[in-house]
């Protein structure tokens, strides 16, 4: 059973840039190009008929693009024990209204609310027993990159399986923004 998500990609110009700064460290595990995206709503497990359910419900989502910067980096859940390395984006009230009119629909179709709270990046690499000085190193790889700013015209929903070698990410349904 697929797992499901909502999210933004990225231009392709601007995953390139990202990966450009990357280095070989000892554990970091790099996310591929093509899976950099902002995640607006991680759903989870999901059968057929549910995946139909949501797909029409996120249909009446309405929103106008949008400018979205992206700017900082950091590290989940924190630079003592870190396990996620990111990029941030900058306050963004367009973003909010999306967001919430994505979880709103949902509720409205049955999906209980995500029950954490909504912190707007994109992962860049995940970490597993990392020395204090390779998270410095990572911490300055960004400095040249951002901030990135990009034109938000829609928003997709993706399944995921988890595989030995990692998730993969197919794009299920796009969205399209008003203009």
């Amino acid at each position: 059973m697929p797992r499901l998500f909502i999210a933004i990609d990225m231009p392709d110009e601007l995953r390139g840039k990202i990966c450009e700064v990357r280095r070989n460290l000892p554990g970091v595990r790099w996310v591929d190009k093509e899976q950099i995206h902002l995640t607006l709503r991680f759903i989870g497990d999901s059968d057929d008929e549910n995946s139909q359910r949501i797909k029409s419900a996120l249909a009446e989502v309405k929103f106008k693009s949008f400018r979205l910067e992206m700017d900082g980096a950091g590290f989940f859940p924190n630079e003592r024990r870190p396990t996620v390395f990111w990029i941030g984006c900058k306050k963004n009230s367009v973003l909010t209204e999306l967001k919430k009119g994505i979880d709103d629909i949902l509720e409205m179709n049955g999906l209980p609310p995500e029950g954490r709270r909504f912190v707007p990046h994109i992962t860049i690499a995940r970490l597993k027993n990392i020395q204090p000085g390779e998270i410095r190193k990572l911490s300055g790889m960004c400095s040249g990159v951002i901030p990135l700013e990009f034109t938000v015209p829609e928003f997709m929903l993706y399944s995921s399986v988890l595989t030995s070698g990692g998730a993969i990410h197919t794009k299920e349904q796009v969205y399209s923004s008003l203009g």
